[in-house]
């Protein structure tokens, strides 16, 4: 039975008595690092670059332009980590983090186009700026900057944080103030035929056609927060069986194993909001197809590559534990840095080569056209390398582990911890690991 009223159940995980054990000591210091550093302007996440290898000094900012995912996945993680540990200040950081994705939206001055990034218009939070995607803000907004092009990419990121928010908080102004966001961001994208309209009201040019599944899932989202047939309505027509071919042919994944590794990021973390509110409203025939095209397509490729976050998704499904993919994601999560997460210079080792790399390479070389269409191929390893030689990055969980090199390091160049934390405290809530080791 459908329930506008649904709330999110909070299974907390109690831990034993024990001190906390290693992977607790990392996540304290991921927790209190990245507020500490990353959260620039007005609490949007990005990578920071220091004057001096103290890391000390803030000299500027990076990947601003991924800015609104990593924010919406940094409020996904601190739901995970209110729900199993009740922390209030895992609380404020899902309102201050809530109030930064709705002025993504509102800065932008354009209904239901979400922004890149929003900072105050001074250096460092302003570096850049001005430029064709980077622009002035107007209104109430005066004096800020915002970015726009905006991608599908960072609509998921966005929708990810806004629904897991929703479901564990209990301040009602801040829930009707989620919903009216959701509200307007999908309806703008019904009214636009799925498509992401920029400021000029033209499509962006980064990945603005909505694809069918992320429309099943947010208008599911929609539906869950508001309560509104309409997105019901939107929602049972993509979930219709005659729906099933297209959403299986715009889901498969093989060639993200190899060339533009973040679409299978994009894909789980769809995958996890629309199986898990499927299931929670009982749609039991739309939850067993997601489930099979999520296992078939989008998670087949990338199953046991050192991935916690993709196997977290994966458990989430599963009628019973699994020890094996237990037991990676514990070793993955042993093996991540420490904070700060600096651009460390890592050299992975000699590795079997991937014959299908190598042929796709040689293909590309053949018919260049087939770069732009699925993006850059390189020989890589047969095996995805374990979470310590694999190349740093601003969410590892989006970078491919199969890489054979790295480039440089730069000990003043530092990532926020968003991947850590959002695995580690999911693997809490999932009882995959307990406050002791």
């Amino acid at each position: 039975m459908r329930n506008a009223a649904f709330v999110f159940a909070l299974v907390l995980l109690f831990s034993t008595a024990a001190a906390a054990g290693e992977l607790a000591d990392k996540a304290d210091l991921h927790g209190d690092w990245t507020p500490t550093w990353h959260r620039l302007g007005y609490g949007a996440i990005a990578e920071t670059y220091f004057s001096d290898e103290s890391l000390t000094e803030v000299d500027r900012f990076g990947g601003r332009g991924d800015s609104t995912i990593w924010t919406g996945t940094y409020l996904a993680s601190q739901a995970f980590r209110y729900l199993v540990s009740g922390d209030p200040e895992a609380y404020g950081e899902i309102l201050s983090t809530v109030e930064t994705l709705h002025h993504h939206l509102h800065v932008t001055g354009r209904t239901g186009f979400i922004a890149r990034y929003r900072g105050p218009d001074v250096y460092p939070y302003s570096e850049g700026c001005p430029d064709e995607h980077c622009l002035p803000a107007e209104g109430e907004y005066a004096g800020d900057i915002f970015k726009t092009n905006t991608s599908r990419d960072q609509y998921t990121g966005w929708f990810f944080g806004m629904v897991l928010a929703y479901d564990v908080i209990d301040d009602e102004a801040i829930k009707a103030q989620i919903a009216a966001d959701v509200t307007e961001v999908v309806d703008a994208l019904i009214a636009q035929s799925w498509w992401i309209i920029d400021v000029d009201g033209l499509p962006t040019t980064a990945g603005p056609n909505v694809l069918s599944v992320q429309q099943a899932t947010w208008s599911l989202i929609a539906a869950h927060i508001t309560g509104e047939q309409r997105f019901w309505d939107e929602y049972d027509l993509l979930a219709d069986p005659s729906m099933y071919v297209k959403h299986t042919l715009t889901s498969i994944s093989f060639f993200n194993r190899y060339s533009q590794f973040y679409g299978n990021n994009l894909g789980h973390t769809n995958a996890y909001s629309l199986m898990r509110l499927a299931r929670a409203y009982g749609l039991w025939q739309d939850f067993l197809f997601w489930r099979e095209l999520f296992l078939g397509q989008t998670h087949r490729w990338v199953h046991m590559i050192h991935n916690p976050w993709f196997e977290l998704v994966h458990l989430s499904i599963l009628p019973a534990p699994d020890a094996e993919i237990e037991a990676m994601i514990i070793e993955d999560l042993t093996l991540f840095p420490d904070a700060p997460n600096v651009r460390e210079a890592i050299v992975p080792p000699e590795a079997t080569i991937d014959p299908i790399s190598v042929w796709l390479d040689e293909l590309q070389d053949q018919y260049p056209i087939l770069r732009d269409l699925m993006g850059d191929v390189s020989p890589q390893a047969l095996e995805a390398y374990p979470v310590d030689q694999q190349c740093p990055a601003d969410f590892r969980w989006q970078r491919n582990p199969f890489q054979l090199s790295c480039g440089g390091g730069n000990p003043r160049q530092v990532y926020p911890g968003v991947d850590y934390l959002l695995a580690y405290w999911m693997g809490r809530y999932y009882g995959v690991i307990d406050e002791s080791m």
